[in-house]
């Protein structure tokens, strides 16, 4: 396998190539705020583009989405997992869509971002606390949307493919994917594949041992992804559009284990046999008069399988922490939103939302439990211009969650039984003034109050054996208030500045039961006691010296635990910076890159500590006279040993070899 890729980057520069390998943004996929020029499609937001993530080789949307100012990557290390939190906020909070259909995991909200390519994305958005509530329920802290291509040419497309190598030379790994599309006018079509694999990844040369890991190639931390996209639209006049969409992304990963030396963690033995996520959708956008109506149908599925293992031989299953688990989820759902022009200066966009979750688990040789949660949502969002230079932007929205089927299994007597079951209501509304400021400034004040219903796994986990359910959870709900400024310095460069501030209220927490509640203790239950304070800095700087392009992007994160200061909140550095330099002279190119972070607590009792860290990359490349393009870097370059999480090392200096043409 390891000689068809390097095969592949021989033969890519012999190919012709002319056009366009971007195209252009899948705008149907998109969900803004408004339509004034004054006020930007999502206030504070953050927006990565294609060329950004390809430029930094991010080939997942966990390390792209580190990039931006206000979200922090984090490796759930025993799963092995990437997540993002943004001010503050996790994925259960701020929910991932795709072209604006929800693809976060009905059972517990989240999403694994290491599985999801960034190769087939023209940009990803992120809004933050002040997001569209025609983004529907639960965007407690904002929303991450992951917005596709739509070809702009008779024809367009890439091919690309790339090899990594250790320190000392060994392939461990390569990834190759090829985008094609064609715009004839009254209808397009767009394709996409690619697969990310690797057999393992290198330690620094820094790492010691411990019973977990001896170094050298990290133990178990294989993966194998791969995705395809498609998708067909029709475009019969200059305003209306109408596009399916298929998406089918299949992993396969093992999950390291904890290689830290703190009393009381120990090694998880896990892998995923697969990890299968298919989404299928239909949008629309119709002009009718001076109003729009756009139509949103899906159709999502995720599988997945997690065996546990007794030990590192990866062979046995006999002790009572070993099993074989299987999730078999399913999402149907359809949104209509009506965009109303009242007058030239005032617009009303009026949405509905349905999303029916269907999740069904169960270890081997227990039978499948059912669970079917049905959300909807009516929001109201109206943009009006009060003067050349002032805009508001003021919604409400009202959520509802019903729980409609949730099972229990008791596997003393092997019988199935019913939870008892409740309902979740809340009311959601923000509002924000947007100014413009001489030529190119903008400034902008929002306040906004969001709300998060408890998932499944919030009300009815067992945690392998350790919690109580409680289906009377409460709804989580957050109040946020920014206020920001963004504008030109001359002509090469621009910034943005926010102070943001969020306080979250019945906060879900795990929390520890007496003794004499629980048959085997010690155990806990999942509980709204948590009140916390978030609040913080973001600043983006970008701009070009010459034959270089410059960036900057620095986040401040405080978060206070309001309930109790012996429970630490965990994952996020209260620092936090991401910069880059790209240099173009000619057919040559060079961009350095760096991350920075403080120390972040990966436990909440404050025994486990990731400590700070510093890494560096760097990239050369050349472009031939028929538009390829050859490249060679290093990632970790000073070999650096970091963590996102304490006790899970991330991986030491590595090279790789690339290629990419346009066609």
């Amino acid at each position: 396998m390891q000689k068809k890729q390097l095969m592949g980057l021989v033969l890519l520069p012999c190919l012709a190539v002319a056009g366009n390998a971007w195209g252009q943004v899948f705008s149907l996929g998109e969900i803004k705020v408004s339509a004034s020029p004054l006020v930007p499609s999502a206030p504070g937001s953050s927006v990565l583009e294609a060329e950004d993530i390809r430029l930094h080789d991010k080939d997942s949307v966990g390390t792209a989405l580190n990039m931006a100012a206000g979200v922090t990557l984090n490796k759930v290390g025993a799963r092995n997992e990437e997540m993002v939190y943004v001010r503050g906020f996790d994925l259960r909070q701020v929910p991932v869509f795709m072209d604006g259909i929800p693809v976060y995991v009905p059972y517990d909200g989240y999403v694994d971002l290491g599985r999801f390519t960034t190769f087939d994305l023209s940009r990803i958005e992120v809004a933050k606390g002040f997001s569209s509530l025609t983004y529907g329920a639960n965007t407690l802290g904002g929303a991450i949307n992951l917005v596709s291509r739509r070809p702009s040419k008779a024809f367009e497309g890439e091919v690309g493919a790339g090899v990594s190598f250790s320190d000392g030379g060994d392939n461990y790994g390569y990834r190759s994917y090829a985008n094609l599309g064609s715009n004839q006018g009254n209808w397009y079509v767009q394709g996409g594949y690619s697969q990310l694999n690797e057999d393992y990844f290198p330690l620094s040369g820094d790492y010691g041992k411990s019973r977990g890991e001896d170094g050298g190639d990290r133990n178990n931390s294989y993966r194998k992804d791969s995705k395809l996209s498609l998708k067909l639209g029709l475009t019969p006049n200059a305003s209306d559009e109408y596009a399916i969409g298929l998406v089918s992304q299949h992993g396969v990963k093992g999950t390291p284990p904890y290689a830290g030396n703190v009393a009381g963690v120990t090694p998880r033995y896990w892998r995923w046999p697969y990890w299968d996520k298919d989404s299928i959708y239909a949008l629309s956008s119709t002009r009718i008069g001076d109003h729009t109506l756009k139509l949103r149908l899906y159709h999502d599925s995720y599988r997945n399988s997690l065996f546990a293992y007794d030990d590192a031989t990866y062979t046995k299953q006999v002790k009572g922490s070993s099993f074989r688990s299987r999730y078999d989820d399913y999402t149907n759902g359809f949104s209509a939103e009506g965009n109303f022009l009242l007058t030239p200066a005032n617009s009303l966009k009026v949405a509905y939302h349905f999303k029916q979750d269907v999740h069904r688990e169960n270890n081997e040789g227990e039978p499948q439990r059912h669970f079917k949660d049905r959300t909807q949502s009516l929001a109201f969002e109206d943009s009006h211009a009060l003067t050349s230079r002032l805009s508001l932007v003021a919604g409400i929205s009202f959520d509802r969650r019903e729980s409609l089927e949730a099972q229990d299994y008791n596997s003393a007597t092997k019988t199935v039984s019913d939870f008892k079951r409740r309902d979740n209501h809340v009311t959601n509304g923000q509002i924000g003034l947007f100014y413009g400021v001489g030529d190119t400034g903008r400034l902008r004040l929002t306040l906004a109050r969001k709300s998060r219903f408890p998932t499944l796994k919030d009300r009815y986990s067992y945690r392998m054996g350790t919690a109580i359910p409680n289906e009377a959870l409460k709804t989580e709900q957050a109040d946020h208030a920014e206020v920001g400024y963004a504008d030109r310095l001359g002509q090469n460069w621009q910034y943005d500045l926010a102070l943001f501030h969020s306080d979250i209220s019945d906060l879900i927490q795990s929390v520890t039961l007496a003794p004499g509640v629980c048959a085997s203790p010690p155990c806990s239950q999942m509980q709204n006691v948590g009140k916390v304070r978030a609040e913080g800095l973001e600043a983006t700087l970008r701009g070009q010296v010459g034959n270089w392009d410059l960036s900057a992007a620095y986040t401040y994160l405080d978060r206070d635990n309001r309930t109790s200061s012996s429970v630490f909140l965990t994952d996020t550095p209260h620092h936090k910076v991401f910069s880059s330099a790209a240099w173009n002279a000619g057919p040559w190119s060079a961009v350095a890159s760096a991350e920075l972070a403080s120390s972040r607590y990966s436990s909440s009792d404050g025994k486990q500590v990731a400590h700070g860290f510093g890494i560096a990359n760097l990239k050369g490349g050349y472009r031939l006279g028929n538009g390829v393009l050859l490249e060679a870097g290093v990632r970790n370059l000073f070999d650096r040993l970091y963590e996102y999480s304490e006790g899970f090392p991330e991986a030491g200096r590595t090279y790789f070899l690339q290629a990419n043409a346009p066609l």
